[in-house]
């Protein structure tokens, strides 16, 4: 039985509907008749669009001319005995596939972001020039003074004893063969939020006061050094400063438009994977001064004593999940572990 739907017909690159009618006969032949296109043409010859629910399915044949019928049904009817199911609407109907590709892209997501994005952010880091690592953190400096930090009360003999242990830890580093392509320097500083150290993109290390007269001996403090250090070395400011560049605009990408509720998913999406990397990058921090220490002096002691000093004056109770650091007891068993050589 020959059926006939009646439709119109867009011209290519027009906006003008034109009356037009198709008969759909058997083993997929298609008759047009209209005012500006006419002919047979065999349905393989088309490009038809994907079943959505009981929309009009469009029809373009070769010539760029898209028919539409007012008849969606009966057109529909016909295209899904005649016309090739798309992959796409092979899976919608397959429950068995539907869960295997939701599966495998969370497991593609899972890889992206946790080892993907971390990659990529650190071989960009290290690929960036001096002249913008300067600029970064140049540009962070300028945060200091705002940020509650003022002018040492270290006694000035005490401050020269202090970037002595500076040079002579970054003199055995060297001997280490380790070398950094920006010379790093280290800040004094005073500040109301108590013992703390954190090193600037460019290479500039901060010691509070605090931190300074919480140490018990000159060892502890260059093992803060060596750890801050490791950060310069492995540039974990600037790879956290890509890593979260790349999940804001990521994720903003996946949500749509960056406001209301939509910007509020955005950012407890990147503060959540961003508090992992940051644990990441201390852990590895960590590491980078653990092995220093047992190279020089067979043993982790005073970073595991410092870390102990830190967790007896803080006290602070925050869950591994919503802080920037690990747990510190279990920095202190890593770094008593007999796995750093």
């Amino acid at each position: 039985m020959i059926e006939q739907v009646n439709g119109h017909i867009l011209a290519p690159k027009q906006a003008t509907k034109y009356p037009a009618t198709l008969v759909l006969g058997k083993n997929g032949m298609l008759t047009l008749s209209s005012d500006v296109h006419r002919g047979q043409f065999q349905l393989d010859q088309t490009t038809v669009t994907d079943p959505i629910g009981n929309m009009a399915r469009h029809i373009t044949f070769s010539s760029g001319h898209v028919f539409v019928s007012t008849d969606p049904q009966q057109l529909n009817q016909w295209l899904n005995i005649h016309a090739k199911k798309s992959w796409i609407a092979q899976l919608e109907k397959n429950l068995g596939l539907i869960i295997i590709a939701t599966l495998v892209s969370l497991a593609a997501l899972y890889f992206i972001v946790a080892h993907g994005i971390p990659a990529a952010s650190k071989t960009i880091a290290h690929l960036l020039p001096d002249a913008v690592v300067e600029e970064v953190g140049e540009q962070t400096f300028s945060l200091v003074e705002s940020m509650g930090f003022t002018e040492s009360q270290i006694k000035p003999q005490r401050q020269i004893e202090l970037q002595q242990l500076f040079q002579q830890t970054l003199d055995k580093l060297h001997q280490e063969q380790i070398v950094f392509s920006i010379q790093p320097s280290l800040l004094i500083y005073n500040s109301k939020d108590g013992a703390n150290a954190f090193a600037l993109a460019d290479g500039q290390i901060i010691l509070t006061d605090d931190m300074i007269n919480l140490a018990k001996n000159d060892q502890q403090l260059e093992a803060v050094i060596l750890h801050e250090l490791g950060h310069v070395h492995h540039r974990h400011v600037l790879t956290t400063l890509i890593q979260s560049s790349i999940l804001s605009v990521g994720a903003a990408l996946i949500v749509g438009d960056a406001s209301g509720i939509s910007d509020m998913l955005v950012s407890v999406t990147v503060l959540g994977t961003s508090l992992t990397y940051s644990r990441n990058h201390e852990r590895e921090a960590d590491q980078f001064a653990a092995l220093q220490l047992q190279t020089w002096y067979k043993n982790t002691d005073s970073i595991v004593e410092l870390y102990q000093l830190l967790q007896a004056e803080h006290n602070l109770d925050i869950p591994d999940w919503a802080s920037t650091h690990p747990d510190i007891d279990e920095r202190i068993k890593t770094l008593r572990s007999d796995s750093i050589k």
